[in-house]
């Protein structure tokens, strides 16, 4: 009991030695505020002076070359009423230069009795959250050295188990997180393949248009063989050859275009998978209302694209096969796009679920926050009760 009653009185003493420091961190900021402003005017000054002197240089440059003229200087007119002139603002500036190496000292000094009260002020603030550390030190000191009281004791245990159940909700709710930003990643990618599926298709009504006047240039060129136009028939010639090396061009285009959308839904099917692969049992566990269908679905898959083929059709039947060629990828195309339609859809149903799940993990995260806080300031409180009592103890004692 001696040394508690040694811990309150040196509180108390150190609560009284506060007092008198109240404020003090609005003074030192005032003080603060004054040695910045008075800084910021001097520098002005300061400026001012130098550019004054350096028309003062100037001046007597000037003055000195029109009272001892050399080579043009002899043509000027009217040069004694100039070097006159030139006196007379010469003048003003040693007039100006002296105000204001006047006004630099007075502000030099009021600065530096300023700056002497800043470190007074914040010599004054230091020695305030000196005590006041030593304050919380023997505050938790007293307290702690008193046998915790049972409403004590059951706060603590219910902050241990809150805050348990905090961190386990805190890390369900990080995993949640991962697989939601998982699942955004593949359906971007899936909205990806559907634009390449559709540029894709475009490319390929492209080269139908191109194949469709292709096969009109090589009726044209048997047309003008039979009739024995030969210069019309090689004209023909030419251009369906340039249109066949066209249409070769975009059916290149499309396919790569096709692969490459498939290249994407297939990254997107893997991020997909992972997403529903990392998502934490322990949600379905906690929340089995919300995780009935997350992962619970099947995507259909898609087709690729085989140039060579194409390019063997077109090799064997002309236009005609380039045209069988155009005809099926279109078919494969709009089945792709329709099965990248329908995995999106998919995807974003998954996702609207999954932030479902996250939003209601989140609450619950929230509000064990909240009775955690309120648990700790009801510690807090308790443990001020606590000090309060044994504070007066000590006074009556």
């Amino acid at each position: 009991m001696d040394q508690t009653a040694t811990l309150v009185n040196e509180y108390n003493n150190t609560e009284q030695q506060l007092v008198p420091l109240q404020g003090c961190e609005n003074e030192m900021h005032g003080v603060d505020l004054q040695v910045s402003q008075a800084a910021s005017e001097l520098r002005e000054r300061q400026a001012l002076f130098n550019k004054a002197q350096q028309d003062d240089q100037y001046l007597r440059k000037r003055i000195h070359r029109n009272e001892n003229p050399r080579f043009l200087h002899y043509f000027v007119f009217n040069r004694a009423a100039k070097v006159e002139r030139l006196k007379g603002e010469l003048q003003l500036v040693v007039s100006k230069e002296q105000d204001l190496t006047s006004n630099i000292n007075v502000e030099s000094a009021n600065l530096s009795n300023l700056q002497h009260q800043q470190q007074n002020a914040h010599a004054v603030v230091d020695r305030k959250h000196q005590l006041e550390a030593r304050s919380r030190a023997l505050f938790e000191q007293i307290v702690d050295a008193q046998p915790p009281t049972q409403a004590l004791q059951s706060l603590r245990a219910d902050v241990q188990r809150q805050g348990g159940q905090l961190r386990s909700e805190q890390g369900l709710l990080q995993a949640v997180g991962g697989s939601v930003a998982m699942v955004k990643q593949g359906l971007s990618k899936f909205q990806e393949a559907e634009r390449l599926y559709r540029k894709a298709n475009s490319v390929n009504e492209q080269a139908k248009q191109v194949n469709s006047r292709e096969a009109f240039e090589e009726r044209r060129e048997r047309r003008e063989e039979a009739f024995g136009n030969e210069c019309s028939a090689e004209c023909a010639e030419l251009r369906r050859e340039r249109l066949e090396r066209q249409e070769r061009l975009l059916q290149s285009e499309r396919d790569s275009l096709i692969n490459k959308a498939h290249d994407v839904a297939v990254q997107a099917y893997r991020v997909i998978s992972q997403a529903f692969s990392s998502f934490p049992m322990e949600a379905r566990g906690r929340y089995p209302q919300l995780c009935t269908s997350i992962g619970s679905v099947a995507f259909p898959r898609l087709e690729g694209a085989d140039f060579s083929s194409a390019l063997v059709l077109d090799s064997m039947l002309g236009t005609v096969g380039a045209a069988i060629n155009d005809f099926n990828s279109g078919c494969k195309i709009q089945r792709n796009l329709r099965v990248v339609e329908e995995c999106a859809c998919i995807s974003s149903s998954q996702l609207g679920q999954m932030i479902a799940m996250e939003s209601a993990v989140s609450s619950n995260v929230q509000q064990l926050q909240a009775h955690v806080q309120s648990l700790e300031q009801g510690v807090a409180t308790e443990r001020v009760n606590i000090f309060n009592a044994v504070r007066q103890r000590v006074m009556q004692g």
